[in-house]
């Protein structure tokens, strides 16, 4: 009986430890949908694609009648669409959204956390595969740039992985949703595009994109915000 008595206290401290351990590694958005979360150095990040159909405030964030539509560059509106136009994919891959939706007011990401800035991006890159020498990078004359994986054997740190859902054009054409993952920055470039983080098998990219054009979103946090 003391014997019993000792797993089932045993098997209970582990489990609620087990749980402890559970909620500070994950996270949830408005629509109860769960997501891991990664710390360096000073910041948190999601290792999923964002999933939420919702603001924080509750305002459902629409999408346009045709999942195909096509939108004007310099439109206000705000969307979201499923990965290809294929709803089935939105579990696995998360909803590409225009960058209206990044930069809005009412919160895209849950409350404390935000879609990064281009330089968060970089530092996060910089210090998950360039730092960690799987990737090195190689600068162009112009702003973007472009990381190389240097040893093809090599395997990349975990910084979860990149679903890819490729990307939305303004045109309502879907491309590259299965072999790039594409994700939004919420800095603006010049009008009408944004910067944006894309990633391969093989490379890393740095490029803008029309900001009504549909992209993955991963948030982030700065520690010192809980």
């Amino acid at each position: 009986m003391k014997f019993n008595l000792f797993i089932l206290i045993t098997f209970s401290f582990s489990y609620l430890f087990a749980q402890k351990k559970a909620d500070v590694n994950t996270i949830q958005d408005i629509d109860g949908n769960s997501y891991t979360i990664m710390r360096t150095d000073s910041t948190e990040w999601f290792l999923e694609n964002l999933k939420t159909t919702r603001f924080t405030n509750g305002d459902t964030i629409p999408t346009t009648k045709s999942s195909h539509s096509a939108l004007p560059i310099d439109s206000t509106q705000v969307y979201k669409w499923a990965p290809a136009g294929d709803k089935e994919r939105i579990k696995k891959q998360g909803y590409l959204y225009n960058w209206n939706a990044v930069i809005d007011k009412r919160g895209l990401c849950p409350t404390g956390w935000k879609v990064p800035t281009d330089a968060e991006w970089k530092t996060w890159v910089d210090k998950i595969y360039n730092e960690t020498n799987s990737y090195s990078m190689i600068e162009n004359e112009n702003p973007s740039f472009i990381y190389k994986k240097i040893d093809q054997t090599q395997k990349i740190p975990d910084a979860g992985k990149m679903e890819y859902a490729g990307a939305r054009m303004i045109n309502g054409n879907y491309i590259f949703h299965e072999t790039f993952a594409y994700y939004w920055t919420s800095s603006l470039d010049y009008k009408g595009f944004a910067w944006m983080w894309y990633f391969s098998t093989t490379n890393i990219n740095h490029f803008n994109f029309e900001l009504n054009g549909g992209l993955s979103v991963r948030c982030m946090r700065q520690i010192g915000d809980k």
